[in-house]
């Protein structure tokens, strides 16, 4: 029988000051079983030694593109996809890896041309077990087809696992928003998860590295002026309301809000949001409430 169509897929990798997973990151998609692929290096600036990591692979798949100014992460991705040759796109992020069979897995499920985009299911690396890597699933499963409802309640997606159709990207009204810094992935997906049907890969092929250094970790609190801005956006699109989910979500965009609140010393008016909120909601913030501020940092994660 005559091989499957092999597409170009095209790996954006955003870097600013990577070097030090840049290297692990590169040698597992060296190691992919599928080899019909380029990297699209977006170099934002760097003032380490990332950008001579790269160019030591002396490969013709990889292109190195340096950015004119530093800029966001959901800006700096926009430009790197404008440099995208392939008719599927793949994210990783540098401190992030897969397993051999990852694309390999992926392009196959995107030969339903139904299917917009794909996402796995995926493991952690910790600093402190790197030497001893576990495959175990983040999520016990993953739902596919029609999943937007499913988002609302759980955001499963891990950017660095999901593989996009070009054309899926290119009907958007805009790819990534710029304005935001965190929340980026997961407005994009929602909005691809509005027209296209998502494959699922239960069997974790990715690693997310956990590490102080997290663009989440760092600034946990940014994320709630983002969700501000993604909900007042959203109060005119109906599209969405009709999820029976989609409230799950607003409530979790306020939730955070109430976090900062709290963080900020303002618990009345934190507790009094948390008032329009879920029985859930409103039990975590009572809890909030009581702990010193150094821990209420690490708690708005739930």
């Amino acid at each position: 029988m005559e091989e499957m169509k092999q597409p170009l897929v095209s790996i954006v990798m955003n870097c600013y000051n990577g070097e030090k997973y840049l290297r692990f990151a590169i040698e597992s998609v060296f190691s992919q079983t599928f080899e019909n692929w380029e990297i699209i290096f977006w170099d934002n600036q760097s003032t380490d030694t990332s950008a001579e990591i790269f160019k030591s692979y002396n490969d013709g798949r990889f292109k190195y593109y340096y950015a004119k100014k530093h800029s966001v992460l959901y800006e700096a991705r926009n430009y790197a996809i404008k440099k995208c040759n392939g008719e599927l796109i793949a994210f990783l992020d540098v401190d992030d890896a897969w397993l051999s069979n990852k694309l390999k897995i992926q392009v196959a499920l995107l030969q339903d041309q139904n299917i917009g985009l794909s996402c796995t299911n995926y493991s952690f690396i910790n600093e402190r077990n790197l030497n001893k890597l576990k495959i175990y699933a983040a999520y016990t499963s993953l739902p596919f087809g029609s999943v937007l409802n499913d988002i609302f309640k759980e955001y499963f997606v891990h950017i660095s696992t999901l593989l996009v159709r070009k054309k899926a990207i290119d009907q958007l009204e805009y790819v990534f928003d710029p304005r935001f810094n965190i929340i980026g992935d997961l407005d994009f997906v929602i909005r691809l998860c509005k027209d296209w049907d998502v494959a699922t890969v239960q069997t974790p092929v990715a690693y997310y590295r956990f590490h102080n250094n997290n663009t989440g970790n760092k600034e946990g609190f940014e994320m709630s002026d983002e969700y501000d801005i993604w909900e007042k956006d959203l109060k005119n699109n109906i599209d969405f309301h009709k999820y029976e989910n989609f409230h799950l979500l607003i409530n979790k965009m306020r939730m955070y809000k109430v976090f900062k609140l709290l963080y900020d010393g303002k618990r009345l008016e934190a507790i009094t949001i948390s008032q329009e909120l879920g029985i859930k909601f409103r039990l975590k913030t009572i809890v909030a409430a009581m702990l010193p501020r150094f821990v209420l940092r690490r708690y708005i994660y739930f």
